[in-house]
């Protein structure tokens, strides 16, 4: 498969727009210099105004489900360290004080209680 980059920004975006991206920010998406394993692929960069920034590489040696599991969690986990810890999307269930995490079904990133046995997904 080989992974698109229109797709993959649309991923990106709809995953940012629920992570709560601190102002000046922004995205860049893109196949020039492709994954350094494969030579092939997609990169997403997010770049914060403090100057900071991550890249997640993408093959397309890996399934669509996988990669947008990857990107999401990547993208959460750098949105998490740029904000101090705040807990970026929240957990839908009540009174939970941990992010939800990401889980992909029919090409959509659902948003999970971590700990399970909930069946609030949010997309």
């Amino acid at each position: 498969m080989t992974l698109d980059v229109r797709t993959v920004r649309g991923w990106a975006e709809a995953i940012l727009g629920r992570l709560e991206v601190p102002g000046g920010s922004t995205l860049q998406v893109g196949a020039e210099g492709a994954a350094p394993s494969s030579g092939v692929g997609v990169h997403v960069t997010l770049s914060y105004a403090d100057g900071s920034s991550v890249t997640v590489e993408l093959e397309d040696a890996l399934p669509e489900a996988e990669a947008l599991g990857l990107l999401a969690e990547q993208l959460q986990d750098s949105v998490i360290e740029a904000t101090g810890g705040r807990p970026v999307p929240p957990c839908p269930m009540p009174g939970h004080p941990h992010p939800a995490t990401p889980h992909v079904s029919s090409g959509i990133v659902y948003w999970r209680c971590p700990l399970g046995g909930d069946s609030r997904d949010t997309p």
